[in-house]
């Protein structure tokens, strides 16, 4: 039909053209000393010819004046004739229109035609598939599809409708800032950075963003199904006791109601860790194993611990996760020796626990120090190094040993500045002159000192273009909160981390929709971790029939939420230490990757050869080979 279509217009077109220049009478301007009957033979006329149709006209006009010259050539059937094509053109074209269609013209393009509709380009393809065989051709008639294109007010329109209906959503206003957002949707950083990409630009006024997913009912439903299915052996009831400090008035029984009454730091804290706790069991307890549990205000009150411990109140339980101050935790593991004592959060002072049944939970920052120190070791090629501390005496140490065991390992690292605050502050002169004005330098922080991390973060943003920088740290602690992640995606910024990048595994999501499901929120970081500990001590003690859970480490590391475990005991009779380690590493677009030593080992070995003279051919194999 198509090509009927078109062979009606061709011949159209080529009727037109051809009678189109056909007039009655034409125009002619008259020449000096041109007369009527000069005129008359030049156009094979006689003069009476074109007297009649000029009347008045003088038998020699004077130049420059416009008179009608019959046309000889004109055909009065032939003109009726070209008056009722013009006609059949004007309805063929009505007919066109009306039909949605349209005809191309010379020098028109797939560009123009969707401009002309409001209409995109891929949807004119879909419907014309002789476009791309044959190319746009004058004369083709295209298809134009009956959905228009959206204006802009009404893209935008339905963005904000789709986002309404799977996101929560929130308008910018003033005084609003990422860290005010973060704490106020209980969101980080790099999850509202995924979710608003033009958020590295800044918050605007009236910015509408993304701030996480709605998970309706049907979505929730789904995802209980799908939180961490481990391998269920024992078939025996666990026992579990948790010795937390809520500091609420003595009550062995503590409701939903009271945990959320008070609104102290560290109360707010262990709340969380209890709310994430019982997702762990409820997700325990749906895989068919019974937990018996059993909570305790200890109110951080060594009377109450040791009143618990007479009593036999702790007596014949599997697992007793607290004390979570680390000067109880001795005194309590040794009383229930062969029941596992967990402790559940860092300290700094973990390094004091000496009893064998003592499970650290966190990996400690010795550990997390030796996995950076180990990988600049491994990369390094002739970078200027940076050591920056606090004021303390211990720091000072500190620095001088990192200073020592980096020459150590790497001879190639032969000078090492040393930066520490004078008067409480970092000096930007003295800083600058430090660094390489003209190489790469990597600036390695080994303090959790927030007004260091602020001098050190104000003063690398202020250094010569030309100096090249990166930072490192031991962790990234609540020391960076209020730093800008763009500023550390600038420094390719490095740290280590006990837990790894799985949030988007259904797992994980489905954690947060029972967490949603129970209580009505979304899950803190101490919630995550709550859920992570005792999750992750159950599910070992359950992968076996005797739930022994020193006898699951040797099954490996385990990954949750937020958190991976990969318990060793160093020493027959010492504490049980979490040693999972991940270094993580900030990229420009804002993304964190996990870094391999030996892939950047191998990375900087084929850089080296890339310096050499030849070797590009092979590089490039090697370089297609990497795991």
């Amino acid at each position: 039909m198509k090509k009927i279509v078109l062979l009606f217009v061709f011949c159209l077109y080529t009727f037109l053209t051809a009678f189109g220049q056909q007039k009655e009478f034409i125009s002619y301007t008259v020449k000096k000393g041109e007369s009527v009957r000069k005129i008359a033979k030049r156009y094979e006329l006689r003069s009476k010819d074109i007297l009649r149709v000029n009347p008045g006209l003088n038998r020699r006009p004077q130049a420059n004046t416009v008179i009608l010259i019959p046309n000889v050539n004109y055909n009065e059937e032939e003109e009726k004739a070209r008056v009722e094509a013009k006609k059949a053109r004007v309805e063929a074209e009505k007919e066109i229109l009306n039909s949605q269609n349209h005809i191309i013209q010379a020098k028109e393009t797939l560009y123009g035609v969707s401009k002309l509709y409001n209409v995109s380009i891929e949807s004119l393809k879909e419907l014309n598939s002789d476009i791309l065989i044959e190319g746009l051709k004058i004369g083709m008639v295209i298809e134009i599809p009956k959905e228009k294109m959206l204006s802009p007010e009404e893209v935008r329109q339905n963005e904000f409708n789709y986002w309404a209906e799977y996101f929560v959503l929130h308008t910018v206003v003033k005084d609003d800032t990422s860290y005010s957002l973060t704490r106020h949707y209980n969101v980080s950083e790099d999850e509202l950075l995924s979710l608003n990409p033009k958020l590295t630009e800044g918050l605007k006024l009236g910015m509408v963003l993304k701030i996480k997913d709605i998970l309706n009912e049907d979505r929730l439903l789904e995802l209980d199904e799908l939180v961490f299915l481990d391998s269920i052996v024992t078939k025996d009831a666990i026992d579990v006791a948790m010795l937390l400090p809520f500091k609420f008035p003595k009550n062995d029984t503590l409701s939903k109601e009271q945990l959320f009454t008070n609104k102290d730091n560290l109360v707010s804290i262990i709340t969380d860790f209890y709310l994430g706790a019982t997702i762990a069991m409820d997700s325990i307890r749906n895989q068919g194993v019974s937990v018996n549990l059993n909570v305790y205000d200890t109110e951080n009150d060594r009377y109450i611990i040791d009143s618990l411990i007479k009593t036999k109140q702790l007596d014949n339980k599997d697992v007793v996760f607290g004390p979570v101050f680390n000067e109880h935790v001795n005194r309590v593991a040794r009383k229930l020796k062969g029941t596992p004592v967990i402790f559940p959060f860092y300290s700094s002072e973990q390094n004091i626990f000496v009893e064998d049944n003592i499970v650290k939970t966190v990996t400690s920052r010795k550990l997390l120090k030796e996995e950076v120190l180990k990988y600049l070791v491994g990369i390094y090629k002739s970078e200027h190094i940076v050591l920056v501390g606090d004021e303390k005496l211990s720091s000072r140490k500190e620095l001088r040993q990192i200073g020592k065991y980096l020459k150590e390992k790497n001879n190639s690292i032969k000078n090492i500045s040393f930066i520490q605050p004078e008067n409480g502050y970092i000096n930007n002169d003295r800083f600058v002159q430090e660094l390489d004005a003209l190489g790469v330098n990597w600036v390695i922080l080994t303090t959790n000192d927030k007004v260091v991390t602020a001098d050190v973060i104000n003063n690398l943003k202020s250094i010569p273009s030309d100096a090249e920088v990166r930072l490192f740290a031991f962790e990234k602690g609540n020391n960076f909160d209020k730093v800008d992640n763009n500023i550390l995606a600038d420094m390719n910024f490095v740290y280590a981390s006990s837990g790894f990048l799985i949030d988007s595994i259904p797992e994980v999501s489905g954690f947060y929709a029972q967490y949603l499901r129970k209580y009505k929120s979304y899950p803190s970081e101490y919630a995550s971790k709550g859920f992570d500990v005792v999750y992750d001590v159950l599910m070992r003690m359950s992968s076996n029939d005797s739930l022994n859970l020193s006898a699951s480490f040797k099954n490996g590391n385990s990954k949750r939420v937020r958190s991976s475990f990969k318990y060793e005991q160093k020493a027959y009779g010492e504490p049980v230490y979490n040693t999972a380690v991940y270094l993580r590493k900030f990229n420009e677009d804002l993304s964190v990757e996990l870094l391999s030593l030996e892939r950047d080992k191998k990375e900087k070995e084929l850089t080296d050869k890339a310096l050499s003279i030849e070797g590009v051919e092979s590089i490039y194999t090697e370089t297609n080979n990497f795991d």
